[in-house]
């Protein structure tokens, strides 16, 4: 009897994770930012549109500011990124490891409130993270869905569901995002592909490059 209960526990784990690895589509996401400071009058130079696009292993992350636009294209498998940032007529990518800093360290705490998003019931969740020397670093409160996977929350690690609303506070910033539209559409593979004609460097020939 026991040994029935854990198979049937397994089986619907494997079927939840499946079915949240399984989306397909568009989230929107409307941002706003401001400085902590409240005698800073002006606001940051931040997106205030973010646009996630998610298939099979891939999520497309496409936002713009004054400075030009910018897409990261993160293989959840091979825990890889490519940044391609385009300004004015110029267009670049580099591309990375993700990488696990060791002096920093992450606490989440997971609650009962509920909040619906774009008619989807989300869950709350709080984020911290730390440096070695107990620093807190950044904070976030979350809603999340079981629904997506959080893999595709590339920056919020070993999340339990995709965040469909998230207030972090980074430094002087703070930050509100609020996704506004979620479509299960088919996605165009080839958008989480660099143009051959696109010049692509790792992270350190960039870093050369802007030393230059």
């Amino acid at each position: 009897m026991i040994r029935s209960i854990k198979l049937l526990f397994i089986f619907a784990f494997f079927t939840n994770a499946y079915a949240a690895q399984d989306f397909e589509g568009e989230i929107i996401f409307s941002a706003s930012h401001k400085y902590r400071d409240s005698t800073i009058n002006s606001t940051p130079n931040l997106p205030e549109d973010i646009k996630y696009s998610i298939s099979a292993e891939f999520v497309r992350i496409d936002q713009s500011t004054q400075l030009g636009n910018q897409a990261v294209i993160y293989d959840t498998l091979s825990n890889t990124k490519t940044i391609i940032i385009q300004q004015n007529e110029h267009t670049i990518a580099i591309k990375l490891n993700k990488e696990t800093d060791p002096n920093l360290s992450i606490k989440t705490s997971y609650f009962d409130d509920s909040l619906t998003i774009c008619g989807i019931s989300c869950k709350k969740a709080v984020w911290n993270t730390y440096k070695n020397d107990d620093a807190k670093l950044s904070y976030a409160e979350i809603y999340y869905t079981n629904s997506i996977s959080g893999t595709y929350a590339e920056n919020f690690d070993d999340l339990l569901g995709f965040p469909l609303k998230y207030e972090i506070i980074s430094g002087d910033i703070e930050s509100i995002y609020t996704a506004t539209s979620i479509s299960k559409i088919t996605i165009d593979p080839t958008i989480f592909k660099v143009d051959k004609k696109v010049k692509t460097y790792s992270m350190e020939e960039f870093k050369s490059l802007m030393g230059q």
